[in-house]
């Protein structure tokens, strides 16, 4: 198959389709649906331009007169001069003027050979007759015609019918070229479809003589597109495409159909044209016929199958049912992809484009063994870029490694790598990668929870064809049944996630300090929120590696601020003390830092010791006042007393304790008598860290799995809300999932998952239930809440989501036992 090319437009010219797209676009509608598309060629029609002087005879009406004497002589049989003059009034003998008048008019028609005879005795001729009956008589003119020749085909008799409007684009050389010599009768055959005003026998318009006057060479281009049945390889039938209208030109393809020759000849050359253009080309001879026939694969011949029962199906439906069905899909199936059976290399092609404009899907992969340039960098590469221009979007490719006998040929061109490097940098939706050597071509379109894998012959990245004159096999895709293509999709985006395992863990290893505190990496976040634990077993480790990375920074900084903030108090006291207005501005900043060390969990015991150290020198600082005078005795310092030590936290937390029950009833008094509860703050957002810390996590007792599900209560409104922007539901799952796997330690959990719409899933302890949404649960999670004992089964209608604050200062009052 020829390949798509992409021809350049002007500046001025507004940006269209590639000419293999419309040409698709336009057989695709026009062929059957057992048809494939398997070729395309431009054909010059090169012809000459002939021009000629020529004399026509044509019919005229007659005139009444003329009528009149032939009716007489039509009735009569015979008549002579003066009879006839006598019958139609005139004066022939003593008028002068009417014998004028009747004799011009008989010799007319002795000119025209209507009559024969003298005037004692007329008659009419056959012609006469004929004349008589039609009213009419032959007139003779000269005029100037063309008749476009093609030399090489000379039996192509109305090519300028097929040209049709579109003469003015006819390409037309001024040196004028040597006579055809074609005879008189060739000239009639061409003008009869032509030049009709010149010749037309069916009107009666007959080319008596042609003189040559001038020719040219000319030429128009179109576009021929090859079909092939699917049930028979033999029949194969051509479509003519003409760029100037955009649409297909029925009648040439007609006349191409029609001329056996000139068909054989065009698709011979489409094949010669392939294999000059791309080395990559195989032309099967001989046995190899047989051998690659028996080597198609049973999804190719199973589609096959499909289409043909396809188009059997559709002849045979009722149009009305067609109808109702085409409009019943539309109406109840908007967002779900139909897909075709097989596709030819045009018709995936154009399938190509739909997918990325007009399907909207969330995820395109493309998996080719090679990446080319011309391929590449003028279709794919702009499909791609602009997609991806969504953000929420992505776009997966990836090509082979060599393979072990390559010919030293690399996968993917030098002129693609800085284009694939360029998107990588540029487009955090953009993954690509280089596999272990692989022969697949692949292409997997997602969208919700639809997954569309299209899979056989075509290098989408690269565009090799293979082809054979008689027994042509095409490069095709097949549609996947949907279990496949899931399969599929979940081993590929593992390979990409191994992949990308290591760059992303590189990279974080390598980032310089000050970057971390704002990183953000699209594609790691991408990788955490895929459900599949293997995925997650890759990218948990780099996670903690970056929050530790993160931590570790924040940690530095603090210290650092702490340093300083230490030594500006004590050269303060040294220096007088300070004012107020110095005192409330470091009283803040210490407050800050506290906050920021409770709500990252941070008790790094040499930073509490540092914070102590700033607020006993804050306290100890002497007021710097604006009137030093005597100060009275109700204003005079108090001795200082030294600093109770604090916690990681600064917060004093009671260690009463209470049993599960007695918290039952504690949650129960707070919920009831309002609709909602108290609002979340950045303070119980920070308990809520704490409560979900490392040291509660590990869920040695009940008191902890309370605290856990007590904070991620908080936290999953905080986020949902807005209140806290650094952590994400993911982080709230993961530690929902940790629960899940430690069901088994607690008699009094039950766990109950609904995977509906909201994907809601219920801690149920002791009859305090929190509940959660958008909660993925995997094969391995759902095997830990079956085989759980759980107690409780259905939701209690608690809305404990609404009154998180509150037991949130239940679970830090408390010990619960």
């Amino acid at each position: 198959m020829s390949k798509i090319k992409k021809h350049k437009n002007t500046a001025t010219q507004k940006a269209q389709e590639p000419i293999g797209t419309r040409i698709a676009k336009a057989v695709f509608e026009e062929k059957k649906i057992s048809e494939r598309i398997f070729g395309y060629i431009s054909y010059d029609i090169n012809f000459i331009k002939a021009t000629y002087a020529g004399k026509t005879q044509r019919p005229a009406k007659i005139t009444s007169l003329e009528k009149g004497i032939v009716g007489i002589l039509l009735v009569d049989g015979t008549s002579s001069f003066k009879k006839i003059g006598l019958i139609l009034g005139l004066d022939v003998v003593n008028d002068k003027a009417e014998q004028s008048i009747l004799r011009t008019a008989i010799d007319t028609l002795r000119g025209f050979n209507a009559i024969e005879g003298d005037d004692s005795c007329m008659a009419l001729t056959d012609a006469g007759r004929t004349y008589a009956s039609k009213g009419e008589r032959p007139d003779t003119y000269t005029k100037s015609f063309d008749i476009y020749v093609d030399k090489s085909h000379l039996s192509w008799l109305n090519i300028k019918n097929c040209i049709g409007d579109n003469l003015s684009k006819i390409n037309e050389i001024n040196t004028p070229c040597d006579n055809l010599n074609l005879s008189l009768e060739q000239i009639k055959q061409y003008a009869e479809c032509q030049a009709q005003d010149v010749h037309f026998p069916q009107n009666r318009y007959l080319l008596e003589s042609a003189i040559w006057s001038e020719g040219h060479e000319a030429s128009y281009k179109v576009y021929v597109c090859f079909v092939q049945s699917i049930a028979s390889s033999e029949e194969v039938r051509a479509f003519v495409f003409d760029e100037n209208s955009n649409t297909l030109n029925h009648v040439m393809s007609e006349q191409i159909n029609s001329n056996p020759e000139l068909l054989s000849e065009l698709l011979e050359n489409c094949i010669r044209f392939e294999c000059e253009i791309d080395e990559e080309t195989i032309v099967l001879e001989g046995d190899a016929i047989e051998t690659a026939k028996s080597e198609i694969s049973e999804d190719i011949k199973e589609a096959e199958k499909q289409l043909l029962l396809e188009e059997e199906n559709a002849q045979n439906a009722p149009l009305s049912d067609t109808k109702a069905e085409s409009s019943r899909s539309a109406n109840t199936d908007k967002e779900r992809l139909h897909k075709k059976a097989l596709y030819d290399s045009l018709s995936f092609e154009l399938e190509l484009q739909k997918i990325f404009n007009e399907d909207d899907p969330d995820e395109i992969w493309l998996i080719s063994p090679w990446i080319r340039k011309g391929a590449f960098m003028h279709d794919r590469g702009p499909l791609i870029e602009n997609f991806l221009k969504d953000e929420n979007k992505r776009v997966f490719i990836a090509y082979s490694e060599p393979a072990s006998n390559n010919d030293g040929k690399p996968m993917i061109d030098e002129e693609v790598e800085p284009g694939i490097k360029l998107l990588d940098e540029q487009y955090p939706n953009f993954f690509y990668v280089q596999l272990p050597e692989f022969h697949l071509k692949n292409v997997i379109e997602v969208k919700g929870d639809q997954k569309v894998l299209f899979s056989g012959s075509f290098n989408v990245l690269s565009f090799s064809v293979s082809e054979e004159q008689k027994h042509i096999r095409r490069e095709e895709m097949t549609l996947a049944h949907h279990t496949v293509a899931k399969n599929k999709y979940v081993d590929f985006q593992l390979e990409f996630a191994e992949i990308y395992a290591s760059r992303i863990q590189k990279k974080i290893e390598s980032l310089e300090v000050t970057s971390l505190a704002n990183y953000k990496n699209e594609r790691l976040d991408y990788f955490l929120n895929v459900d599949n634990p293997k995925v997650h077993k890759l990218f948990s480790p780099i996670e903690d590696l970056l929050e530790e990375k993160v931590l570790g920074c924040l940690k530095a900084e603090l210290h650092k601020k702490l340093t300083k903030i230490e030594q500006e108090l004590v050269v303060a006291s040294n220096m007088g003390g300070l004012n107020m207005k110095d005192k409330k501005r470091y009283k803040s900043s210490l407050e800050s830092i506290s906050k920021d060390l409770s709500s990252n969990s941070i008790d790094d015991p040499s930073i509490i010791e540092l914070l102590e150290s700033c607020l006993n020198h804050l306290d100890v600082v002497p007021d710097k006042k604006i009137f030093p005078g005597k100060v009275s005795p109700k204003t005079a310092r108090q001795p200082f007393a030294p600093r109770q030590p604090q916690n990681s936290t600064m917060e004093n937390l009671d260690t009463e304790s209470a049993s599960i029950l007695e918290v039952k009833t504690m949650v129960s008094e707070a919920m009831d008598g309002s609709q909602h509860g108290t609002r979340i703050t950045i303070d119980s957002v920070a308990k809520a860290k704490k409560m979900c810390s490392p040291t509660n996590i590990g869920l040695e007792n009940i008191d902890k799995l309370f605290k856990v599900l007590a904070g991620t209560n908080v936290l999953a409104s905080a986020i949902k809300v807005g209140i806290e922007k650094k952590m994400r539901l993911a982080d709230v799952h993961n530690s929902l999932r940790r629960i899940v796997k430690k069901c088994e330690d607690f008699d009094n959990l039950s766990i109950i998952y609904n995977n509906g719409d909201q994907k809601r899933i219920i801690f149920d302890v002791e009859g305090i239930q929190f509940q959660y949404e958008k909660f993925e649960v995997n094969d391995e999670l759902m095997m830990f809440i079956n085989s759980h004992n759980n107690r409780v089964t259905r939701w209690n209608g608690s809305r404990t989501f609404l009154f998180s604050v509150e037991i949130i200062e239940i679970a830090t009052k408390y010990k619960i036992e």
